[in-house]
């Protein structure tokens, strides 16, 4: 039996003219954590920062930190790199990848793509994702088979990450191919334990044909499409979508714990919304999931 312990978080959105998330801040408050909890790496699950050039520090603050620190992309990487930005930030040779850890398998996925004709895949690069609302995060068939081989052929239990979710419909496009490729590791050494996502701001967790899904909540805040005008009138003077921002008052991340049995334990954070402003105070409608400033704790025993 062996026993690994984790922590995870995801969209820092680190972009100070836009986003007011104090994101070094929040990112030292993470790591703090991580070390008193006896973490024994870090993993963003996307959307950690919109422009690398201004992100330098962020990023160096993350990579060189006395705990490993691993990458995944969101769509928001690309807002203003290239993909080729992207990886050389970062430091990545590949957008997808898997790392193995004292008896677990880690599976980095990148859907970052979209493909508007059948066959035809391109990569997110420089906001072009915005052109093609229709054909965004697919996951490319050469991706798909290394994904397919990377599970199939471990000797140990694999942990998917992914930015959108492979839970539901609506996430990840091609998610069936994937999730074949889960069903078919079930009696295998390299059986997938645990998916984890972020984008979409929300807490949330469910097991699936004993698979556990983690829809992991953002470290600093929810995104509205109505803005508001309840936070401080000369905040708004410094933050240009500071309207479209339900911030959470602390950063949150999860502490993971798994052991080789089966067991899943998820340390979650507790927390409240900025000067008390919860979406629904807005003029937004509700959302799937609730907005809530909060990671809940999680224990479950898979078959």
């Amino acid at each position: 039996m062996s026993k690994i312990r984790f922590t995870a978080f995801s969209d820092l959105h680190h972009h100070p003219v836009w986003f007011k998330t104090d994101a070094p801040q929040r990112l030292t408050a993470i790591q703090e954590r991580a070390v008193k909890d006896g973490s024994e790496f870090l993993i963003h699950m996307g959307d950690f920062c919109h422009h690398v050039p201004v992100a330098k520090e962020l990023i160096k603050q993350y990579n060189e930190f006395k705990l490993p620190g691993f990458h995944v992309f969101g769509n928001h990487e690309f807002d203003l790199n290239s993909h080729e930005m992207a990886l050389a930030g970062y430091g990545l040779e590949c957008g997808y990848y898997y790392f193995d850890h004292n008896g677990f398998r880690f599976v980095i996925i990148d859907e970052n793509y979209f493909s508007d004709f059948p066959g035809i895949y391109f990569h997110y690069s420089e906001r072009n994702y915005f052109d093609h609302p229709q054909g965004r995060d697919w996951i490319p068939p050469e991706e798909v088979a290394w994904i397919k081989e990377t599970v199939l052929s471990s000797p140990y239990p694999c942990i998917l990450c992914s930015h959108a979710t492979l839970e539901y419909e609506g996430g990840i496009q091609n998610r069936d191919e994937i999730l074949e490729i889960i069903k078919a590791s079930q009696k295998l050494p390299g059986r997938v334990m645990l998916c984890i996502n972020g984008h979409y701001h929300r807490d949330n967790f469910n097991v699936i044909d004993n698979v556990a899904y983690l829809d992991l909540n953002s470290a600093s805040f929810d995104w509205i499409s109505n803005p508001h005008f309840f936070f401080p009138a000369e905040w708004y003077k410094e933050v240009e979508g500071l309207g479209n921002q339900i911030i959470f008052e602390k950063p949150l991340s999860a502490t993971i714990t798994l052991d080789t049995d089966g067991t899943i334990d998820i340390a979650g954070a507790d927390g409240n919304f900025l000067l008390g402003i919860s979406r629904e105070m807005t003029d937004n409608p509700p959302s799937f999931r609730p907005c809530t400033p909060v990671i809940l704790d999680r224990h479950v025993k898979l078959d």
